[in-house]
């Protein structure tokens, strides 16, 4: 991939969460965050939430044997594949219209 144009990828998508957290846990990570930044560091909730998540998806794993992050993330796959595909044939059959066009253009003398 290049260094402006990534590929998109249906796991990367975000969808906002609305937890509770105790107060005393929740000002304690924030002054953890606002001291990080001076040594250099960050932490954000967001990340912790996500690793947390990852983490307890992985602890059931362990006790069940299911991987259901293996399997989230194959489905999602196969949705966002099937959704691009179309797109993908479009715009390759639109490139190919451009292309014949010039030719002709091209063989009339036209610019």
């Amino acid at each position: 991939m290049g260094k402006y144009v990534t590929k998109n990828r249906k796991e990367d998508e975000k969808r906002v969460v609305s937890v509770r957290v105790r107060r005393p846990i929740f000002e304690a990570f924030k002054g953890a965050s606002l001291a990080a930044q001076k040594y250099g560091y960050s932490m954000s909730l967001s990340g912790v939430f996500e690793t947390a998540l990852e983490d307890a998806i992985t602890e059931f794993k362990e006790i069940s044997g299911i991987d259901f992050q293996d399997i989230e993330k194959t489905s999602l796959h196969k949705e966002w594949e099937k959704k691009y595909e179309a797109a993908l044939k479009a715009a390759s059959t639109k490139s190919q219209k451009i292309d014949k066009t010039k030719i002709t253009k091209k063989r009339k003398g036209e610019s």
